[in-house]
């Protein structure tokens, strides 16, 4: 179907860009420039009045069309002193004397068409190589009134404007989000620059730009969003990330602190997210008030902070700072109810350039020597030192790793039997956890509960060895007798958890075993923080009939005198108590004294000779474990035929298990 031009609504015509007038149009366009007939149109005089800075634009796009090149913007036009503005597109178009012409398609508002290309006006105005001004159009005019005589005038950053004259000294199409001063106050545009010579001999500067700052007030409001903590009000991580990038680039030196709170996680899980955002917003307040002028200060994760400092302080006066910052956030934070809580904070600090010039790896190096902190003892500050980061480096991987270790089945326990001398028989098994990671090898236990406990993993993965320990305690009964029982070490942070109890006794009911089969090893110094509470979960369990064992007895914070208030079967004494048995034994005897008027049994660990266990029979430890009874074994060892043969031979003779169990050199 052909459709006439006078049948379109969009205005279409064709301007004659040497002679300034129209040469044809359409009903549509005879209806915008507000005309009875063609020829009344073509008549009129659309040069006068015509800015240079126009004049060079159009002169500009009657090239750019011999190469075919198209042309979208937003113009205002006057006909009969009316502004109409219409969304155009400008294209080339051939005379016939050969002439380079511009067909002209506008689309005016009043058309029913979308108002977002209508938003931006286009503003063009011509200034001489040194940045005299020389003309503009109407809307640059409106915009910056009539008493500009200068670029410099217009351009709010020298830096900018100096990029603008780079471009144009080399003949190069300039482009950018420009912040320009108007007689409204600031306003952004969207700024085009083009070397221009086509008026006259000397070239000249000719600019396109566009209104945008209500875009540009928008991006600003989102990114501050997306720079800022909404909690405090502080930077957040990404933020500081790109505030650094301009200190790096700049090669600004400064000092960087890494600020982590100590027993935050408390305050959340005791008094709840809302007091623990109130203790935050209240740590916000007093860095701020503590820090030095000029510095930066960000949340960088949930309790972390970083603060920044410029200027280069005196040691002592760096020292002074950073006990400040201590001193302030231990003083009392109160909850809603004006209870107090008392925090404290480890501080890590790495220099820029000195340390690393790399921005994420300057925070690790103060992240390094902030665990450092922590490892020696919290509430203080550590400077970093070549390598630090390699450590934390560690706790990374394997924080990531553990995460997936259930899934991949990389866990696995390893059984050490305990044995009860004057039965010559093993009673029961300490389960001991195990992790093998193809890439990191074999990680000692000791990492693993650390990693657990810091990255919150502790409570998955000792329910999964205390459902591990129970289903394979039925193995242990078949082939080593009903009596056997299972000891499981559980942490002061799972022990805190208060769905631990419900879940052991889902476990016991699951496997049918008794409570009393399943025995509890807690340190002595987590035991006796939630001992004195009726409910707690220890008294709960040892009132339903799982026993309790203090583990590692005698390393712990509190007394002897303290023991008879803990409601434990089995008190474990360290192997620190081995080292000078043979010449001082009064230490041993007073242990086993008291734990036996307090009617618990005692377990000596550590034991590896058999000239040891014999010294420790005789003093009244019966039960006893350590490697000259067994190493830890998997579960497959004990199931073997060799194994169990053995055992029921050196059983009925009555023979120390001792004799039948591999042993290693410890």
């Amino acid at each position: 179907m052909i459709i006439e031009l006078d049948e379109l609504q969009t205005a279409i015509w064709i301007y004659d860009i040497d002679r300034y007038c129209i040469v044809w149009a359409n009903q549509a366009a005879l209806k915008l420039w507000n005309s009875p007939s063609i020829k009344e149109l073509k008549q009129r005089d659309l040069k006068t009045g015509l800015s240079e800075a126009v004049k060079n634009s159009l002169l500009q796009y009657q090239q750019t069309f011999f190469d075919n090149q198209v042309h979208q913007e937003n113009w205002v036009f006057s006909p009969k002193g009316k502004e109409v503005q219409a969304f155009c597109q400008f294209s080339g178009y051939r005379l016939a004397d050969a002439r380079m012409a511009m067909l002209v398609e506008a689309t005016t508002s009043d058309m029913h068409y979308s108002g977002e290309l209508f938003s931006a006006t286009t503003i063009i105005s011509s200034f001489s190589y040194t940045g005299d001004f020389i003309s503009g159009n109407p809307p640059f005019i409106r915009d910056f009134g009539h008493q500009v005589s200068h670029l410099r005038e217009l351009i709010c950053d020298v830096g900018m404007l100096e990029d603008i004259y780079n471009h144009i000294e080399q003949a190069e199409h300039f482009e950018n989000d420009v912040l320009m001063n108007t007689v409204k106050g600031k306003t952004w545009y969207r700024l085009f620059a083009v070397n221009s010579k086509f008026t006259s001999g000397d070239p000249t500067i000719l600019l396109h730009h566009y209104n945008i700052h209500e875009r540009k007030a928008t991006e600003e409001v989102l990114r501050q969003q997306a720079w800022t903590d909404p909690l405090t009000g502080l930077l957040n991580r990404r933020g500081l990330t790109h505030s650094l990038t301009r200190d790096v680039q700049a090669g600004t030196p400064f000092t960087l602190l890494y600020i982590d709170l100590d027993g935050f996680k408390l305050v959340n899980d005791a008094s709840g997210h809302s007091t623990g955002d109130t203790v935050l917003t209240e740590v916000a307040n007093r860095l701020r008030h503590n820090s030095i002028s000029d510095s930066v200060l960000c949340r960088f994760g949930g309790d972390e902070f970083v603060l920044v400092v410029y200027e280069s302080l005196l040691h002592h006066n760096l020292v002074n700072l950073l006990d400040q910052l201590i001193e302030s956030i231990s003083m009392p934070f109160y909850d809603h109810q004006l209870n107090p809580i008392s925090l404290s904070a480890s501080i890590g600090l790495s220099r820029f350039p000195n340390d690393s010039t790399d921005i994420e790896h300057l925070i690790l190096c103060a992240d390094a020597a902030m665990y450092q902190a922590k490892k020696l003892g919290k509430k203080r500050w550590i400077e970093y030192q070549a390598n630090m980061e390699k450590g934390l480096k560690r706790l990374s991987d394997l924080s990531q790793k553990l995460s997936l270790a259930i899934e991949k089945h990389e866990l696995s326990l390893h059984y050490q039997p305990i044995i009860d001398m004057n039965t010559k028989k093993i009673v029961s098994f300490e389960a001991l956890l195990r992790w093998y990671n193809p890439e990191l090898g074999n990680i000692s236990p000791e990492e693993i509960i650390n990693v657990a406990e810091t990255t919150g993993l502790i409570h998955d993965i000792e329910n999964w060895v205390l459902n591990r320990a129970l289903q394979e305690l039925l193995l242990f009964k078949q082939v080593i007798g009903q009596h056997i029982t299972m000891a499981v070490n559980i942490s002061g942070l799972h022990m805190a958890e208060a769905n631990l109890c419900s879940y052991i006794f889902s476990l016991l009911e699951k496997y049918e075993l008794p409570p009393s089969d399943l025995i509890i090893e807690l340190t002595e110094s987590v035991l006796l923080t939630d001992i004195d509470t009726e409910n707690s979960p220890i008294n709960y369990m040892t009132r339903n009939g799982i026993k309790l064992s203090i583990d590692d007895f005698g390393t712990g914070y509190s007394s002897l005198a303290y023991l008879h208030e803990i409601p434990a079967s089995v008190v474990k004494v360290d192997r620190a108590f081995l080292n000078k048995t043979e010449n001082n034994t009064v230490t041993l005897e007073c242990i086993k004294t008291l734990v036996t008027s307090l009617n618990m049994r005692s377990l000596i660990e550590g034991i590896e000779t058999q000239h040891q266990s014999q010294l420790l029979q005789s003093l009244g430890f019966s039960l006893q474990q350590g490697y000259f009874h067994g190493r830890p074994q998997p579960l497959d060892y004990y199931l073997s035929s060799s194994f169990t043969q053995k055992y029921s031979q050196l059983a009925e003779a009555s023979v120390s298990p001792n004799k039948m169990i591999t042993k290693e050199p410890r």
